[in-house]
């Protein structure tokens, strides 16, 4: 390994605070404007947008009354712990995390150069991609610990639209409750794993 590889690794490897003070606060705010306009939602969610592109956070949350299907029907689950078929999508929240993670980006492209013909993940792209990936879910799990969302007990997801990622999983498991766990597991384990 050269000196430049020893470099980067190490800052990859460094924790992103910076990233989880600034989502965790984020959400704080959001959730807090949500409350303040009697939005009473049963799931929220942290959409990074590809994990080989995170660029900015959009923030999507879902309220009972917005499920298409009643909670008897077969697809309740589906719809209920599916984000991409929840209702509200909030891509103006996150401002200040975006110009974080469009410094932190600009960095690693200043210390890694990609072959620009191979459209496949790098090692040290990856462990950049899973660095932010965790600082995501630290910053969700964060707000939940400081009380953002207050006694309500959201189901919260860090979710990556149309992708296996193993982000949505961990997420679920690290934030939520054994129940919700089990019961998005019926529904998306197989496919998230």
């Amino acid at each position: 390994m050269n000196i430049n590889n020893a470099m980067l690794k190490k800052w990859l490897s460094q924790e992103r605070t910076e990233v989880i003070s600034a989502i965790a606060q984020s959400i704080s705010n959001h959730v807090s404007e949500l409350n303040s306009q009697g939005i009473d939602f049963y799931g929220y969610a942290l959409l990074p947008g590809e994990p080989y592109e995170i660029n900015s956070i959009v923030a999507a949350f879902n309220c009972e009354s917005d499920i298409e299907v009643s909670s008897e029907h077969e697809a309740y689950r589906y719809y209920k712990y599916g984000v991409d078929e929840w209702l509200h999508w909030e891509y103006d929240e996150f401002d200040t995390v975006n110009k974080l993670l469009e410094e932190i980006n600009a960095e690693f492209s200043s210390m890694h150069t990609s072959d620009e013909d191979n459209y496949t993940m790098d090692e040290y792209e990856i462990l950049h991609s899973d660095a932010l990936l965790e600082a995501i879910v630290r910053g969700l799990e964060t707000a939940s610990h400081n009380g953002a969302f207050g006694t309500k007990n959201p189901f919260l997801v860090v979710w990556i639209s149309d992708s296996d990622h193993k982000i949505t999983n961990e997420s679920v498991r690290r934030l939520n409750s054994e129940i919700v766990t089990r019961d998005f597991m019926v529904e998306f384990g197989q496919i998230y794993r």
